[in-house]
């Protein structure tokens, strides 16, 4: 038999076993939670980012663990991969995007119970489906908690947020991951931390107040991996307490300065251990639409205590910020009408964990689009501009993050596109770069030359020693598909351990073959 033939009855084979799978998915968890026609499953490669993908083979919605635990089954079964989501809104890094073609796509979106909150232990259990608003609106009418929250839309995931190391306003959200359920490849159930050993003491309910449990520390392995299907999590609520959010604009010949300034602040403990930055023409923080860069920029933090400490802390803060700025503001975290610019009521609301839709409205108005709620699923709105993100980690070091900004100015340049730059505290001597381009979605060669530019920037970051915090879909073979780094050996052989078929995400997070 030729080798032409033999790849024939191959392709064939696993054709057979597709339609196999597929069938035993229908007749398992039932018809209504899997979608297999392509009118059906088009819709699913539409992305905010314009990747090109192939059809899934097949959308799956389980809406229980029974459902998970069936799905994994049959994929083994028939050897048939699934790629996994939450909500799937993992905008300009790959949305809903398989890493590999041929696989079905599992969206959690359905599985949304709020299991359990916990007031005292300042803790919650929540399925993967459940979003920013449904948690904040359950801890608003029942608690005096709260969780921190992302700048992005009401309606994207907790779960896949904190899973993919996603940063939020005032706040580490990672550092708040408590305990894990997580279905393996193998068809075995782990649960993190002391968790598990609560599977065998049926008399008393799980608490968590220690994420590690006893032995080595597992709720990390499962945070931008394929090793498993996390269908629980646990996660660590924050108590509803004043503050003053500071929000000051400066003149970029003060960058360095400036945030030298909040080292020292925050080193002496005067501000809280949070940072966002933000060239002033993002579109969130503009004036009268002006999106092209005019060399200033915005920076926000906050700080905490009684009245009589933040008095304090506002007066040392304005002594030591304000020669560096041409407008400074100090804000209650009370919720108020704020006239002077919508921002402010925004951060008002975001500090005190209640979502918004703010930043893809913004988005809609840089070509002059009004948003409506049914537009909110951005990727499949094509009136919006599409936008394309480089994700990288970067020293809290003033001079590196000037390097940074200066590299990813010259790269534009090259290309002839406007980036927008925003930075976001991801740990006390951390900080995540989030660089956008934007771009007509209509318009192809708009398209080509974003997708150049963040390809070209990721390479000249790699070269100056700044690697990825997120990675896109398209980052993936490049950073974690080496086949000789001992790092990704060790993760290869753990994923061949719980998942020894490679069926879940094969190719994220990990080398391609195990």
């Amino acid at each position: 038999m030729n080798k032409k033939s033999r790849v024939k009855i191959k392709n064939q084979k696993k054709m057979d076993h597709t339609k196999q799978a597929i069938q035993a998915w229908k007749d398992k968890i039932g018809t209504n939670k899997v979608e297999d026609s392509k009118q059906e499953t088009e819709k699913y490669t539409q992305n905010i980012t314009e990747y090109k993908s192939e059809l899934p083979i097949a959308v799956l919605k389980p809406e229980s663990k029974s459902d998970v635990e069936a799905i994994i089954a049959i994929a083994n079964k028939f050897e048939v991969p699934i790629y996994v989501v939450s909500t799937g809104k993992n905008w300009g890094i790959g949305s809903k995007i398989p890493v590999q073609n041929g696989s079905a796509l599992l969206i959690l979106s359905e599985m949304k119970k709020i299991i359990e909150v916990n007031e005292k232990l300042r803790y919650a259990i929540i399925e993967p489906g459940v979003t920013q608003k449904q948690l904040s609106d359950y801890l608003l009418r029942n608690t005096n908690l709260m969780l921190p929250v992302t700048g992005s839309a009401e309606n994207t995931s907790v779960v896949g947020n904190v899973l993919d190391r996603g940063s939020v306003f005032f706040n580490h959200r990672y550092d708040l991951l408590t305990g894990l359920e997580v279905f393996l490849g193998n068809g075995k159930v782990l649960k993190t931390g002391f968790w598990h050993y609560f599977d065998s003491n049926k008399t008393k309910k799980p608490i968590f107040f220690h994420p590690p449990g006893v032995g080595p520390d597992l709720n990390g392995i499962f945070t931008q991996s394929n090793l498993g299907i996390v269908t629980a999590m646990v996660i660590r609520l924050e108590p509803r307490i004043p503050s003053t959010i500071v929000y000051a604009e400066f003149k970029e010949d003060n960058f360095v300065a400036f945030i030298d300034t909040f080292i020292k602040l925050k080193e002496n403990k005067l501000i809280h251990n949070w940072l966002m930055i933000t060239n002033k023409n993002d579109p969130r923080t503009t004036v009268d639409n002006k999106f092209n860069y005019t060399g200033d920029w915005s920076a926000i933090f906050n700080f905490f205590g009684t009245e009589e400490i933040r008095i304090l802390c506002k007066k040392e803060v304005e002594k030591q910020i304000y020669k560096l700025c041409y407008h400074l503001l100090f804000l209650n975290s009370l919720i108020e009408d704020n006239s002077s610019h919508r921002y402010y009521q925004v951060l008002q609301m975001l500090y005190n964990g209640i979502p918004s839709n703010y930043s893809i409205k913004t988005m809609g108005e840089m070509n002059n689009f009004n948003l409506k709620s049914s537009d909110y699923e951005i990727d499949f709105c094509k009136k919006i501009y599409g936008f394309i993100a480089v994700v990288p980690a970067i020293p809290f070091e003033a001079m590196v993050i000037k390097e940074v900004i200066d590299l990813v100015n010259k790269v534009s340049q090259e290309f002839q596109v406007t980036p927008f730059h925003n930075f976001v505290s991801i740990g006390e001597m951390a900080i995540e770069g989030l660089f956008r381009v934007y771009f007509d979605r209509e318009k192809e060669e708009e398209i080509t030359k974003a997708h150049q530019w963040a390809e070209q920037l990721s390479k000249e970051l790699e070269e100056i020693g700044i690697y990825p915090y997120r990675m896109s879909i398209k980052e993936m073979n490049h950073f974690s598909n080496r086949q000789e780094d001992p790092y990704w050996e060790t993760i290869a052989a753990i994923k061949k351990q719980v998942d020894p078929n490679n069926i879940i995400s094969p190719g994220k997070y990990c080398l391609e073959n195990i």
